[in-house]
Order: structure tokens, then C-alpha cells, then sequence
């Protein structure tokens, strides 16, 4: 079987990480795999490493915040020429399956119908909680055409599929958890801090208004104002203005000392050892690729539990916390529970990573992918479809 992958980007961050532990996984079950992406960057290191092939062909996204009508009629026009740089690639490397992975192209898609190749697209990102970016085609007409241009879509939460039932057909929305695997080959302190030291809480995503870094903040001030000693990292980077706006609402509160930014971090689950709780404020998270590390990680983590694939992920009272997205003194309250009561939290930690290890394995999402990944190829032979009905 001969795959060709297609990326967003070459970064390293929620969607590519997937992208390569999926690789990983399906090189052991024979997949021949081609990667293509739109620019350089450090996904090509782990790619060489995994001796996998790809190539660079500058393909647009079909999703910007921009919204004048020449910008996009242009970013339209330049989709169109890659797509038949993309067809005539993926034809030449004589693929089975074209897989974009990543709602943030169509080129791929497109592509695939131009020479009739099977086509599966898997949703890491949401329509409706994207960041406040647009579909240059339009939703109704963007949602129309992943559904009639795939044979299959795969997505990572049972909250993404709600969602986009809403657009596709269920019965072709394939729900398929990802992997999440950790560098476990780090010193690990004993899990609980010595009375009298800082209660350290680790925030670990994309610095940006819907990860809810402020509220994390917020709760900092309240837990400290009676009298806990606690502390915050906030590891990630993003938005520069937002940043700044952190970094003022910091000072504001007088948290200078206790409030950390680490920027990014390659491995965050170094920090979150060494934290007593993981925090997971976001909006809305698709899977929650944070949440599971910190699982594994023996550590409790407190989320909001209207915010899409963490609540799937955190049994209340069992495996981790829930709270009220946007109420910053519940979320202060379950911190100082946890600090209060350090035995609950080295029970909420284990019992976490008890119910991670094994569910996220990489084994198990490359079975279950092949296992699609096959269904489709027994499929009818791709014929384009009349994209004018």
C-alpha cells in the first residue's frame, strides 16, 4: 500500500506530531508513505530520520483570517496551479490513497480528483472554533466538498464528529483516537511538593484568547490572594499581542514572581514532571493532545468541561477535575483542593495514568488507521465525482 500524506505545515505541533506517530506505526505494517508539505521546517528532520520521502510543493491553505475578496480570489488561483503540481506528483509516485491531514488545505483533495485517486481527509481542527479564520470557497461550499471529495473522514474526538455531523454524513465520519506517546526517559521527582514549597501548576498550548491563559492567570491571583504559595508556568508561544496583553494582566495582578513563560517547549512533558497539577483552560479542544501527556505523566489535570475532547478525556473526581469554562474562581477552587489535600492528588494521577497507558498507543492508531486505510481501497474504483450537482 502506497500512501501520500499531505501536511498543513512542516512545524511541530498538534497535528504534525499525529501526523508523524502515525508514520511511525504504519512504516511497521508496511505503508509505503510520501509526504507533502508546503514549506520547510523541522517536521523534515523527523522524516529523514524515519528514512520517508517527501517533497515541497508550495500549496496554499484554503482558510485565512484575511477576508477581502482579491486576496482570496489570488490564494484561490495559486490552489488551482499547485493542484495540478500536486496531481501530477502524487500520480508519478503511483499512490494508492492521497490522505490529507489537515482541514487547512484542499489541494490534496482536489488533486486526488483530478487523476481519480481514493482520497481520506482527517479533521485534527474544528470548523467552528478555528480561530476566527474563514474558508475562502465559504463553509456551506468547503463542507460540501470535503464530503463528496473523500471517501472517508477520520476524526479525533467524539465531540469533532458531533460537529461535523452537522454538515456530513455520520456514516462517513470515522472516529480514531490518536496516539500520544511520551520521552519517559526523564528524572521524575516523587509527585508531591514538601510542605511550606510552591504548588506548581504547568499550562501547557498555543498562546492565544481560546486557550484561556488569562483565566489560568486569574486563578492564580485568587488561590494566592488566600494564601496558597503557587506558582504558573505557561509554556507555549503564539500571539505576540496577546502575549504582551498576558504579560501586562501579570503585572497588573502583581505575579511577576510567580508567573513564568517558558515560550515553546519540544517536550513539555519535562515541566509537567515537575508539576503538582496540568491545567487545561482552552475554549475548545479537539482532542487534547496536552491532557493525555500529562496522563501519562502520573499528574491530575483540571479542565473545562464543556470544551469539546477534554471532557471526553477527564472523568471527573476520578481520573482528573472538571470545571466551568470561564468561571476562574471555581477553577482557583480546585486548585487549592489539590493543594489541600495532596493524598487525592497523587490518587487522581495515578488513576489518570492508569487509564491512559495503553488507549493511546501508536500500535493501536496505526491498526486502526490501516484498518480504513484498507477499507477504502476495496472500495469501487474512485470515479470524480460531478461537482457541478
Amino acid at each position: 500500500m502506497r500512501v501520500c500524506f499531505v501536511s498543513n505545515s512542516a512545524s511541530r505541533y498538534g497535528s504534525e506530531i499525529a501526523l508523524l506517530e502515525l508514520l511511525q506505526g504504519l512504516l511497521k505494517l508496511n505503508v509505503e508513505c510520501l509526504v507533502l508539505l508546503p514549506e520547510k521546517g523541522p517536521l523534515l528532520v523527523e522524516l529523514d530520520r524515519l528514512g520517508i520521502q517527501w517533497r515541497i510543493i508550495k500549496y496554499p491553505p484554503w482558510i485565512s483570517g484575511n477576508k477581502s475578496i482579491p486576496h482570496r480570489l489570488i490564494r484561490i488561483l495559486k490552489a488551482i496551479v499547485m493542484t495540478v503540481w500536486v496531481a501530477r506528483e502524487i500520480s508519478q509516485w503511483h499512490c494508492d490513497i492521497v490522505y490529507t491531514n489537515t482541514i487547512w488545505t484542499g489541494t490534496g483533495a482536489f488533486a486526488a480528483w483530478l487523476i481519480g485517486k481514493h482520497h481520506i481527509w482527517h479533521f485534527h481542527e474544528s470548523e467552528q472554533y478555528n480561530f476566527g479564520l474563514k474558508f475562502d470557497l465559504g463553509l456551506p461550499v468547503a463542507m460540501w466538498l470535503m464530503s463528496h471529495l473523500s471517501k472517508l473522514i477520520i476524526v479525533v474526538s467524539r465531540s469533532l464528529q458531533n460537529d461535523y455531523a452537522r454538515y456530513i454524513k455520520r456514516d462517513k465520519l470515522r472516529l480514531v483516537y490518536q496516539s500520544v506517546t511520551i520521552v519517559d526517559e526523564i528524572e521524575k521527582p516523587n509527585g508531591s511538593s514538601p510542605s511550606g514549597q510552591i504548588f506548581q501548576c504547568v499550562l501547557v498550548g498555543s498562546i492565544h484568547p481560546l486557550k484561556r491563559q488569562k483565566e489560568a492567570i486569574a486563578a492564580l491571583f485568587e488561590v494566592s490572594r488566600r494564601g496558597i504559595n503557587a506558582q504558573l508556568l505557561v509554556v507555549g508561544d503564539g500571539s505576540k499581542r496577546f502575549k504582551a496583553a498576558l504579560r501586562q494582566q501579570v503585572e497588573d495582578y502583581g505575579l511577576t514572581q510567580q508567573v513564568k513563560f517558558t515560550g515553546y517547549l519540544e517536550n513539555p512533558v519535562s515541566v509537567m514532571y515537575k508539576a503538582d497539577v496540568v491545567l487545561m483552560c482552552s475554549r475548545w479542544e479537539a482532542f487534547g493532545r496536552a491532557t493525555v501527556e500529562a496522563m501519562l505523566a502520573g499528574k491530575p489535570v483540571i479542565g473545562t468541561a464543556n470544551s469539546g475532547g477534554t471532557a471526553e478525556l477527564i472523568q471527573d473526581g476520578i481520573t482528573g477535575l472538571l470545571y466551568k469554562a470561564g468561571d476562574h474562581d471555581e477553577l482557583a477552587n480546585k486548585i487549592q483542593f489539590l493543594y489541600e489535600n495532596p493524598q487525592e492528588k497523587l490518587k487522581l494521577g495515578a488513576a489518570a495514568r492508569l487509564w491512559a497507558t495503553g488507549r493511546f498507543t501508536q500500535e493501536r492508531y496505526a491498526k486502526e488507521t490501516f484498518t480504513l486505510l484498507s477499507e477504502v481501497l476495496m472500495m469501487e474504483k474512485t470515479v470524480p465525482p460531478n461537482l457541478s450537482n
